[in-house]
C-alpha cells in the first residue's frame, strides 16, 4: 500500500469513527494541540516569513482558495473531524478577533513535545526554531480560559462536553538531534523523555 493511499485510509478511518462517536456524543467544542500536521495557521498569524511555503500558493488552494498556513493544499484532518461532529472549523488559538466558545486550535509548525531548554541543554538549541511545545500549548489553554468561561465552573462544564485531541508530537523533537547530525544512539535516548512529556502534559492539561 501507497503512503497516499495509507493516508487516505487513515483519514477515513479517523472520519468514520468521528461519525460513530458524534451519535453517541454531541460534543460542544473540540481543543487540538499538536505540530505542522495540524497547525490550522498560528505560525502565520504574526506574518508570514519569506522562507515559508506553507504560506503561499499552492497551499490552500482546493478548499479556500488562498493559504491559511495549513500544510496542506486544503483541510487537515482536524477540520474534516471538526465538520463531521457539525462543528466549525478551529480557528488558530492565536488569531485576533476569534471566537473560541466552539474551541480553539493550539498546535504550531515545529513544535516539539519536550520544551526549548532540553534542547538547550544538549546543545541544540539552534535546532530548534520554534518554542511552541506541548507544555507551552496547554499554558495557552489556560491563558485562553477567561476569553471563553466566567467561571472555573463553567470551563469545567465546557471542557466534559468537549473533545481533546493530543495530535502527532515527537517528529520535531527527533529532528533536532538528526539535523545536528548526532549519533543514532543520541536520537534513541531522546524517545523514553519524548514519551515521558507527551503522558505528563496530559496529565497536566487534565
Amino acid at each position: 500500500m501507497t503512503m497516499r493511499r495509507r493516508l487516505s485510509a487513515c483519514v477515513l478511518l479517523l472520519l468514520v469513527l468521528a461519525g460513530q462517536q458524534a451519535a453517541a456524543k454531541k460534543y460542544a467544542a473540540i481543543f487540538n494541540f499538536g505540530d505542522s500536521l495540524v497547525d490550522a495557521g498560528n505560525l502565520v498569524v504574526d506574518g508570514i516569513p519569506e522562507y515559508l511555503a506553507t504560506a503561499k500558493l499552492p497551499y490552500g488552494m482546493t478548499y479556500f482558495g488562498y493559504p491559511t498556513g495549513r500544510c496542506s493544499d486544503g483541510r487537515l484532518v482536524v477540520d474534516f473531524i471538526a465538520q463531521e461532529l457539525g462543528l466549525p472549523l478551529l480557528p488558530p488559538s492565536k488569531a485576533r478577533n476569534a471566537t473560541f466558545h466552539h474551541g480553539a486550535n493550539f498546535a504550531i509548525t515545529g513544535a516539539t513535545a519536550l520544551d526549548t531548554s532540553y534542547f538547550v541543554a544538549k546543545g541544540l538549541g539552534k535546532t530548534v526554531w520554534n518554542s511552541g511545545s506541548l507544555h507551552t500549548q496547554i499554558k495557552w489553554l489556560q491563558e485562553m480560559k477567561p476569553k471563553i468561561c466566567s467561571s472555573p465552573e463553567e470551563c469545567r462544564g465546557l471542557f466534559r462536553r468537549s473533545l481533546f485531541i493530543v495530535g502527532e508530537f515527537g517528529g520535531n523533537d527527533y529532528n533536532s538531534p538528526l539535523f545536528a547530525f548526532r549519533p543514532l544512539e543520541e536520537v534513541h535516548e531522546f524517545v523514553g523523555d519524548v514519551v515521558n512529556s507527551i503522558g505528563e502534559g496530559i496529565e497536566q492539561g487534565c
